[in-house]
């Protein structure tokens, strides 16, 4: 005795039906899983630049963004000036730290507020830049 052939057990469709709904039910999970990944990472890429924001607040109260330098006219200070006088480092997402040169793109999103705007952007291809000047920081995602 089967169950298919059985007719106190399941019929033919009734198996059938299961197993559809069985294999909607884990392609439903699959699609909900990507779907909650991808707002994680979103989120951690706004972590991202609110550490940064506090990490530049600290750094300016020494006077230069970049840590260890020790402003004033040497040619390593001047190195991250722009012309205008700003003050600019760069987000170390890993090392929690403001540098000096550009490193490798880290966000993790492919969505993030750029100039004001949400913008569709490729992961791994932006970086946040901190800016001071005249006693006001400031940080934004830039393309790496």
């Amino acid at each position: 005795m089967t169950p298919l052939t059985n007719t106190q057990g399941l019929s033919r469709i009734e198996t059938v039906s299961i197993v559809g709904i069985a294999c909607f039910a884990v392609v439903l999970l699959l699609a909900l899983g990507s779907y909650m990944l991808s707002l994680m990472q979103q989120g951690n890429d706004a972590n991202a630049l609110n550490t940064a924001q506090g990490v530049a607040a600290v750094e300016a109260a020494g006077g230069c963004l970049v840590p260890g330098c020790s402003g004033g006219n040497d040619a390593a200070h001047r190195k991250h000036l722009q012309p205008d006088g700003a003050n600019v480092a760069y987000y170390a997402k890993g090392a929690n730290t403001l540098v000096a040169d550009p490193p490798a793109g880290y966000n993790e999103g492919d969505t993030l507020v750029v100039d004001g705007k949400e913008q569709h952007v490729e992961r791994g291809t932006m970086i946040i830049k901190a800016t001071l000047k005249d006693h006001c920081v400031s940080c934004f995602w830039i393309e790496a």
